[in-house]
């Protein structure tokens, strides 16, 4: 596959990636695959991870269904370098999430941990996920929210000025059942203390917790 040339910020990247195995363990990665299993069934599947980062997703997800096609994007080149090393079984592309760097059709799940908040036009966005899935696909995202109980101390810790939607949780739930179907979300807490990630997904109190996981389905 071509990679579409993105300019590297290898300042964002080295902020971005320095703690990424650390907020990325093992119960972290299982519960979205177990989110995801719980919708899609059994039998192998085609996977595509937007915004894959060094791979730690996919290659969990590698680990558990042998028999899956994985894929990966990411805007950042290096993490692109990174993920092909890790997972040279794996097609990996360098593109933004805006992009549809697959055919129509490609993907059974299409994943985007944490990427969502950082894309300017949701418009493209939403197009491009509806061409790569596969009617009736599951797309699977998580943001982080700033409204709740957690509102104004996540506004205060989040430095990240490429998080330009930091919408409240209910208008990225709006935006998904107006582009797609069957949709169902529940609140995630998560935060590196030291070198301990917390990670504790609740339905009871999404209302209140800091980022949400979406789960919906393509038309």
């Amino acid at each position: 596959m071509t990679n579409v040339p993105v300019p590297q910020d290898t300042h964002y990247f080295d902020q971005a990636y320095r703690n990424y195995e650390l907020q990325n363990p093992a119960r972290k990665l299982d519960h979205y695959l177990d989110k995801i299993d719980a919708r899609i069934g059994s039998g192998p599947k085609d996977l595509l991870d937007v915004g894959c980062g060094l791979g730690s997703f996919l290659e969990r997800a590698a680990l558990r269904h042998p028999d899956w096609a994985i894929s990966g994007t990411d805007i950042e080149p290096e993490a692109i370098s990174q993920t092909g090393r890790r997972l040279p079984q794996a097609t990996i592309a360098l593109g933004s999430a805006e992009q549809s760097l697959f055919p129509d059709d490609s993907f059974d799940v299409i994943t985007a941990w944490d990427v969502f908040e950082h894309v300017p036009d949701l418009d493209a966005l939403s197009s491009s996920m509806t061409h790569m899935l596969r009617p009736g696909g599951l797309l699977t995202f998580v943001v982080p929210v700033y409204d709740g109980v957690t509102g104004p101390v996540i506004r205060y810790l989040d430095r990240d000025p490429t998080h330009i939607h930091q919408w409240p949780r209910q208008r990225w739930v709006d935006w998904a059942t107006s582009r797609f179907e069957d949709v169902e979300w529940h609140g995630l807490l998560r935060y590196l203390v030291r070198r301990t990630y917390l990670h504790f997904p609740t339905v009871r109190a999404r209302r209140h917790m800091p980022a949400i996981l979406v789960s919906c389905r393509g038309t």
